[in-house]
């Protein structure tokens, strides 16, 4: 049986229409005041029928502070504070004639939380470490003891090795129901907290910077980054995926995924075992998204810490100079612009199969087409999209187009889906929006589109280049925590990386010592922007 796999994004072409003119540090007090409240705030739960509904009803923590936390307000996060995904990556159904309405029915019975609102079946799932019907609770328990790790009273891993334990271990399912068979092949995933620290001079980066990394990159025989372009043709500079533009957007897209606090553009997640519950009105305006971004980009930016010692200065700069001659620095770019020391290219890069998630990357963009028809209004109808666990894209579950024409002589008896490893098409058309024409409801509308063509790539496996400043108070390591050393992360670069990491486990042991004692030199600035 044939299936088709589509990939659907969160917000399609609706971007921030926030502002903040001017450089990091040029928001007002009164502002990052305002901010640091809103960062350290406790959120609770409140009553609908009285407004919005305040925390949750799914949420990862009750505070910004409470995962940002390591080096200072706005640091990273230890594994225990970890966001968590169950992710599809083989599923079969069999029985008697298997439709939509079959596979929707089936996957509710490994969990309703794949079934989107509108019916749209996705791979990912975010299991939220807080919140929830006791009904919501079990199934969540259930995820996590399939995966033999161990799991923290706050919801993440335990420690690094439980990260390791956790996505190495694949899920299991079977069950039957109404003479249909199902077979699910899930596994757990999660990412780290990251140290928002300098993140309003990354903010400011241009893209003209990102593009010089790119074409640079293209006479490299070994690295080849990518940018990570947005379906709106902006370029995205934040999240491990790199698929959040700016700040004021990574700060919406984290009110809403981790707190659950709706705001004007981002929904809250939604427990799938309350479907029809909507919360009346937005938790955080504007004016809070603002305040809270005047805050984080106004957080210190890391610095180095040099020994005092001439001894160990010396080999800190052999460290830097052993860094760069194996070939780290490729990636890992000391200076971007107005983000010196920030040492991150900010691109993608294939970081090999072993750090693989199922929450992809954007697929990559190698040319937007904007497209223009007349249409008649009663033609136009509205495009279903999906909101993928950490804002970027997800992939959904179908049943292709071949299998729902008239001339199939009947349903087919088998359904198999598996999670591809990377984009299938090669052009997207993606809505605009409409205009109408006059004030006739019964005249043709002006409907806007996007041709977007698409080049494959590796997309569970490519990741964004972390910035190294801080490196030293924001353990563990990798995306998702998996590293509890910096050693031991450096061992874990494969793919494009493989070459590097290769090199420098060959340099002779003062070598490697030295570059560990250079890396050991990034330090987190603890004090907040403002004092209390």
């Amino acid at each position: 049986m044939k299936f088709s796999v589509t990939t659907v994004t969160c917000s399609v072409f609706v971007a921030l229409t926030l502002t903040m003119a001017g450089s990091a540090m040029s928001v007002s007090p009164d502002a990052v005041a305002s901010g640091k409240l809103l960062f350290e705030k406790q959120w609770t739960s409140g009553n609908p029928s009285l407004g919005h509904d305040g925390l949750g009803p799914l949420f990862n923590a009750a505070s910004c502070a409470d995962c940002h936390h390591q080096g200072g307000t706005g640091g990273s996060g230890d594994a225990t504070r970890n966001a968590v995904t169950v992710g599809i990556e083989k599923l079969r159904i069999t029985g008697g004639p298997i439709d939509d309405d079959v596979i929707s029915n089936m996957v509710k019975l490994f969990h309703p939380g794949f079934i989107q609102p509108d019916g749209l079946m996705v791979n990912t799932l975010a299991l939220h470490h807080h919140g929830g019907t006791p009904s919501f609770q079990q199934a969540r328990e259930l995820f996590l003891s399939a995966s033999d790790a161990v799991y923290s009273n706050n919801g993440g891993p335990a420690d690094a090795p439980e990260v390791r334990m956790a996505v190495m271990n694949p899920i299991h399912f079977k069950q039957e129901m109404g003479g249909f068979a199902l077979e699910v092949n899930a596994r757990v995933f999660s990412r780290n907290t990251p140290a928002l620290f300098g993140s309003g001079l990354i903010d400011q980066v241009p893209d003209k910077l990102l593009k010089s990394q790119v074409n640079a990159q293209k006479r490299h025989p070994e690295i080849s980054g990518r940018l990570a372009t947005l379906p709106d043709g902006r370029i995205g500079k934040f999240g491990w995926r790199g698929n959040i533009a700016t700040l004021l957007d990574f700060n919406d897209q984290a009110c809403a995924a981790e707190l659950g606090l709706k705001t004007k553009r981002k929904e809250q997640p939604l427990d799938p075992t309350l479907p029809h519950y909507r919360n009346p009105t937005v938790d955080i305006d504007d004016n809070g998204i603002r305040s809270l971004t005047a805050f984080v980009s106004a957080l210190p930016t890391p610095t180095r810490m040099i020994p005092r010692e001439s001894e160990h200065q010396a080999n800190a700069l052999r460290g830097e100079q052993q860094f760069a001659a194996v070939g780290c620095a490729i990636c890992h770019v000391p200076q971007m612009g107005p983000a010196q020391g920030i040492y991150s290219d900010l691109l993608l890069h294939d970081m090999g199969p072993y750090l693989y998630d199922l929450n992809h990357a954007e697929p990559e963009i190698i040319r937007i087409t904007p497209v223009t028809e007349v249409i008649q209004a009663s033609s136009f109808a509205e495009v279903s999209t999906a909101t993928g666990s950490y804002g970027g894209q997800t992939t959904a579950i179908t049943l292709s187009t071949e299998t729902r024409t008239t001339r199939t002589p009947s349903r087919p008896r088998e359904f198999l889906f598996v999670a591809p490893s990377s984009i299938s098409e090669s052009m997207r058309i993606v809505p605009l929006g409409t205009k109408k024409l006059s004030d006739d409801a019964n005249d043709p509308v002006l409907q806007k589109h996007a041709r977007i063509h698409l080049q494959p790539t590796l997309f569970n496996q490519e990741w964004r280049t972390p910035p190294l400043w801080g490196l030293r108070d924001s353990a563990p390591y990798m995306h998702d925590g998996r590293a509890e050393t910096v050693l031991e992360a450096i061992a874990m670069h494969d793919g494009e990386a493989a070459g590097t990491r290769d090199r420098f486990l060959s340099l002779p042991l003062p070598d490697r010592q030295a570059i560990l004692a250079f890396l050991d030199t990034f330090v987190a600035q603890a004090p907040n922007p403002i004092d209390n």
